[in-house]
């Protein structure tokens, strides 16, 4: 079931775990935005991209060791990997062209894997926040 143009639910969903995934009503929705406001604009600029990582239940994201924090389990994040440009072309118009209203823009690189993670903007927290991640540390993008 597509929820926007270029992207399912099933996709923004999927994970390699085995264990259940399943977004309730809010994640959902959020996940709509998500998909519309942050996904969309990178696959209109920059083409097909592949997402790794969107919804996360909180039994996924303790497997995957993600942040007891995880924008990713209110289904308010997602990381991509383009499928036709240079991930560091894109990650640099996500994060210089203002286009895009995002919490986060992280550029990360772990164990030979690349990706960037965008999130929705934060009520009551740090928005248009970008960095890069490198395995151990996070720094600022300039």
């Amino acid at each position: 079931m597509l929820i926007t143009d270029n992207f399912s639910l099933e996709e923004l969903t999927r994970t390699a775990t085995g264990l259940p995934n399943r977004p309730g009503k809010t994640e959902t929705e959020k996940l709509l935005l998500t998909a519309t406001y942050l996904l969309e604009p990178v696959r209109k600029k920059w083409g097909m991209i592949r997402v790794t990582s969107a919804f996360r239940s909180e039994a996924v994201n303790a497997r995957v060791n993600g942040s007891g924090t995880s924008q990713h389990v209110k289904g308010e994040a997602a990381d991509i990997v383009p499928v036709d440009a240079d991930i560091d072309e894109v990650f640099g118009w996500i994060a210089k062209d203002g286009s895009i209203c995002f919490g986060q823009a992280i550029r990360e690189a772990k164990n030979g894997a690349d990706w960037i993670h965008l999130s929705l903007p934060r009520i009551n927290g740090p928005n248009q926040q970008r960095l890069v991640y490198d395995g151990r540390g996070y720094s600022p993008y300039v």
